[in-house]
């Protein structure tokens, strides 16, 4: 039962990210809104937190899941698999900064919007989270057959 509860953890958290990144992606855009602009920034926290809570629960998958730590630990496809949700992490950090500091400056200028270069540069790391990520679930359901083992 633990194995199936994990699981379906794990399968929320992973629509739940992917539904997020979506919605940044939609909002952040050229002549967004203030709002608008606070709403990705919420996302992005809700993103951040997701990401933490499915790499927890993915590991508890490897230690108490079904399958044992055996068959991840040892196939090189389950590395990649962290590799490229590392990667997904690294690409996230320039644009959590970047809201971070759009935010603030909402804060102390309630009427403040990015400009439309900034916004497109923001854009282009969204892209690339999305298209790391995208990778994802191929490698995984590779990983799930069986394959990656020598």
């Amino acid at each position: 039962m633990s194995d199936v509860l994990l699981s379906s953890f794990h399968f929320l958290l992973i629509f739940m990210l992917v539904a997020v990144l979506a919605a940044q992606y939609v909002l952040v855009r050229p002549g967004m809104t203030v709002s608008g602009l606070r709403l990705a920034a919420i996302l992005d926290r809700v993103y951040g937190a997701s990401a933490v809570l499915l790499l927890g629960v993915g590991f508890s998958r490897v230690y108490w899941g079904a399958k044992g730590s055996s068959f991840y630990l040892s196939n090189p496809l389950f590395w990649t698999k962290i590799g490229l949700f590392m990667a997904v992490a690294i690409l996230s950090i320039p644009p959590t900064l970047r809201l971070i500091q759009w935010s603030k400056q909402v804060h102390a200028q309630p009427e403040f919007l990015p400009s439309e270069e900034q916004v497109r540069r923001l854009q282009w790391w969204l892209r690339a989270e999305v298209f790391a990520l995208l990778f994802i679930p191929f490698v995984a359901a590779a990983m799930a057959r069986g394959m990656g083992f020598s």
